[in-house]
């Protein structure tokens, strides 16, 4: 599942700029039809925000980190690889999860750091154990097709596996935890930035940086403002509290607070897994 990488939050954001408008049965009343409506509008809203994230991101096409995980080709020289990274999750501690919710927010924190632990020529036999455990927890079918495909998938089908994945966890009653899912990617990629701020964010200007802090509060409050709706996001909710520190308007002010913020990501991190 090479695809599922530090690109998987765009991916999935700018598939379900497509996706919602589904319309209800005439037969519900009207306040359930009202309930409806402003949980689509918000839902809309979230996924309008998560869009411009990954764009303002994906737009850096001088980022010769972008580029590389866009084409599937990374590639770390001997002295990179040489220093191993200790921040990528133990695949034990998803052992012992018990709820859907964790294990729809641990799967793609599997994925992605399962990923660059192969471009460092680490071991990923215990990524493969987990993931494929959590996997065959889930059932949930577009979950496997998603693992399935293979590295040369292109954008394209990429995405629409993502429509796909959404629309069947609105028929099953599980949109919840499609949250979830996106929620893991989006601070299990804000926390690898993290990592190294200045490789990650080649290209940025201010306007990117002050634009997408901005697009994280509001997305963060869609979030909030969801749990009237879906309690079950109270946890997820939470979790996301911290992400209102950031608020650079600048890009020196992005780098300043993605590195302060550097161990509270890591708290958030564990805290998605709890």
């Amino acid at each position: 599942m090479k695809k599922i990488t530090l690109i998987l939050m765009a991916c999935a954001m700018v598939a379900l700029s497509s996706c919602g408008n589904k319309k209800k049965s005439a037969a519900q009343d009207s306040a359930a039809n009202q309930e409806s409506f402003e949980t689509q509008q918000l839902e809309l809203y979230l996924q309008a925000q998560l869009d411009s994230i990954a764009s303002i991101y994906l737009s850096k096409a001088n980022n010769p980190v972008v580029a590389a995980i866009k084409s599937g080709n990374v590639e770390l020289t001997e002295s990179e690889k040489s220093i191993k990274p200790a921040y990528l999750i133990n695949p034990d501690q998803t052992a012992g999860l018990v709820s859907l919710a964790q294990k729809y927010r641990a799967l793609p924190m599997l994925f992605i750091d399962k990923q660059i632990a192969e471009w460092y020529g680490m071991s990923v036999d215990g990524y493969k154990a987990a993931a494929g455990k959590l996997v065959s927890d889930i059932n949930d079918p577009a979950i496997k097709q998603l693992n399935a495909v293979s590295s040369n998938i292109n954008d394209e089908a990429n995405k629409q596996l993502y429509l796909d994945l959404y629309a069947d966890e609105v028929k099953n009653g599980r949109i919840c935890l499609f949250w979830e899912l996106n929620g893991a990617i989006l601070i299990e990629t804000l926390y690898i930035m993290s990592q190294n701020i200045d490789k990650f964010t080649v290209g940025m200007t201010d306007d990117d940086a002050a634009n997408l802090t901005y697009r994280l509060f509001l997305a963060k409050n869609s979030v909030d403002q969801l749990t009237a709706y879906y309690p079950e996001l109270e946890s997820l909710s939470k979790s996301l509290a911290p992400l209102d520190v950031l608020n650079a308007m600048d890009m020196a002010e992005l780098k300043t607070q993605l590195s302060e913020m550097k161990g509270q990501l890591e708290i958030i991190r564990n805290s998605l897994l709890n």
